[in-house]
């Protein structure tokens, strides 16, 4: 999505001014500080909102709980393992094969292996996307897209829960496969 695609074109009437509108900020308008905010900020909602965010009556009750333990970092990862004494120190590799240190924000969003899925997202939803590698800040990032209504972040919701739940199902054939 270009900076142009910001930019939102009022509804063409007659005898009324057609205008550009910035939505990022729709009173005080286009400032480079402003986008330059939103492109470099890890802000994210209070965690409750998030948590709150994250009960969808349209995802199965399994993948928001699923999502709700990701933002809480307590999915069982091999770094959650060897934290909790399951798992050896030298057993915490990923298994996409990387060999990096299996974490939650590793597999989701950095692993070459399993994130990939995200730029075929991002390919077919035809938007461009730098992506936050913490699992808060994707989920705000990618469901409040700005240049988009309001009506379609539930949808972006449940495309980012599908991907993320698609991601930890491969992640374990992999893990129970071997």
């Amino acid at each position: 999505m270009e900076c142009a695609a910001f930019l939102y074109n009022i509804v063409l009437q007659d005898n009324i001014f057609d205008r550009w509108r910035w939505l990022l900020d729709p009173i005080h308008g286009y400032t480079i500080k402003g986008t330059y905010h939103f492109l470099t900020t890890t802000e994210t909602p209070t965690d409750r909102s998030l948590y709150v965010d994250v009960w969808h009556k349209q995802a199965p009750l399994k993948v928001s709980l699923f999502a709700w333990r990701l933002f809480r970092n307590t999915l069982p990862t091999k770094d959650n393992l060897v934290r909790r004494h399951v798992l050896h120190l030298a057993d915490n590799v990923c298994v996409g094969g990387c060999g990096s240190q299996e974490t939650a924000n590793h597999l989701f969003f950095d692993c070459r292996t399993f994130s990939s899925i995200w730029s075929y997202v991002f390919q077919w939803l035809d938007i461009s996307f730098v992506a936050p590698l913490t699992a808060r800040d994707h989920f705000y990032k990618f469901r409040h897209l700005p240049g988009l209504p309001r009506s379609l972040h539930s949808f972006f919701q449940l495309i980012w829960f599908a991907c993320v739940w698609t991601i930890w199902k491969e992640r374990n054939c992999t893990v129970f496969s071997t």
